[in-house]
């Protein structure tokens, strides 16, 4: 039987010394680090640059897929037409 053991340390100070500390709205354990006080959740969220973002709607508006840019950028079909939309308001005004 292996065991492995997973150590965290914090975002902002590095420190080791981090506990438990309830979850998010999102259902994700946060963690709260003893010398600096930070809560935070260890395995965030992706974030994509505008740069990112703006090639992804572009290969979509060329007549690219939506099951298609999921398999090829690992991008949500949600997050993509979130995106799209937004790119469409920002066209109509």
């Amino acid at each position: 039987m292996i065991i492995e053991t997973i150590s965290y340390i914090c975002i902002r100070c590095q420190s080791a010394n981090i506990y438990k500390n309830g979850h998010n709205k999102s259902g994700n354990a946060q963690f709260r680090c003893k010398d600096c006080g930070r809560s935070s959740v260890l395995k965030p969220k992706i974030k994509y640059t505008e740069e990112q973002k703006e090639l992804i709607i572009n290969t979509y508006l060329e007549r690219g897929s939506l099951r298609g840019m999921q398999r090829l950028f690992g991008v949500a079909p949600q997050t993509l037409m979130g995106w799209i939309k937004k790119s469409k308001q920002q066209e109509i005004e």
